[in-house]
């Protein structure tokens, strides 16, 4: 059985809290979009969309082309090592939902001694001996994506929605409830059955 994270149409008020949460227990970065969802109306079945966040594949293209293998699957659910992934972006590319972000952000600048520049030696300008400067924060590429928030009780969009309009639901009981290219990737990616063969 594999489940999906849904959003009832019907109960959500587009209040953004669930994303705030998201990046509350994530050191800020969202791994859940909502609104979006709900602005380009994304994968719809009746009165339940899919909102953006990993649906944790049954077999995930992320995985196979990871070459730093910081992407695992265990137990169902798609796990990232941050420390092992290098940000070079082929999982977001390769994943049909669009569910991996990669997050662009600074690294904290280091201070080091000055050392004396070409022109101030030629022009005999003296540096100081104690002057420091900043060096430039080198710029980190991280993915991101949903782990289903590892290690604690319950997801925190789930948990924090006053409207109950987020849950958890087996994919099974989205068919044919939908569009039929929503329904055939949703099946390709996820199904649990294997395919009946044709004769």
């Amino acid at each position: 059985m594999t489940e999906v994270l849904t959003v009832n149409l019907n109960r959500c008020e587009n209040c953004g809290v669930c994303e705030m949460a998201c990046a509350e227990r994530h050191s800020g970065k969202a791994r859940l979009k909502v609104k979006d969802t709900l602005r380009s109306r994304g994968l719809m079945f009746d009165d339940v969309a899919l909102p953006i966040v990993c649906k944790q594949c049954e077999s995930p293209q992320c995985v196979s082309v990871c070459k730093t293998k910081a992407l695992v699957r265990e137990d169902g659910v798609v796990y990232l090592d941050e420390a092992k992934c290098i940000g070079c972006g082929k999982c977001a590319k390769s994943c049909p939902f669009n569910a991996i972000f990669i997050d662009e952000g600074p690294t904290t600048p280091t201070v080091a001694g000055r050392e004396p520049s070409a022109l101030s030696m030629i022009f005999a300008r003296k540096v100081g001996a104690g002057a420091k400067t900043k060096r430039r924060a080198k710029i980190v590429r991280k993915a991101r994506k949903c782990d289903r928030c590892k290690g604690y009780d319950n997801m925190a969009c789930v948990d924090v929605c006053y409207f109950k309009a987020l849950s958890l639901r087996d994919v099974d009981t989205l068919a044919h409830k939908g569009k039929k290219e929503h329904e055939a990737l949703v099946q390709r990616q996820l199904a649990t059955r294997e395919p009946v063969s044709e004769a």
